[in-house]
């Protein structure tokens, strides 16, 4: 991930990953080893940054807005 994502207690965007990937494994800041969330909402966190680093610029002004009226 580019952005947003670190470790609260010291910043590190590094993740150590249980052994087995189940959704309610909880996975660690790989550097102090701080509990971190849980694999199932990791992926979906990952994968919401993945869809808003891909949209256009102006797909990212548009969310949000209020749709335009046909002409």
């Amino acid at each position: 991930m580019r952005s947003g994502f670190g470790c609260e207690s010291c910043g590190s965007p590094g993740v150590r990953l249980p052994a087995d990937l189940t959704d309610d494994a909880m996975i660690q800041c790989d550097r102090c080893g701080c509990t971190l969330m849980a694999w199932g909402a990791f992926k979906r966190r990952v994968e919401a940054q993945e869809a808003a680093d891909t949209r256009e610029p102006a797909e990212r002004r548009a969310v949000g807005a209020a749709p335009q009226a046909a002409r």
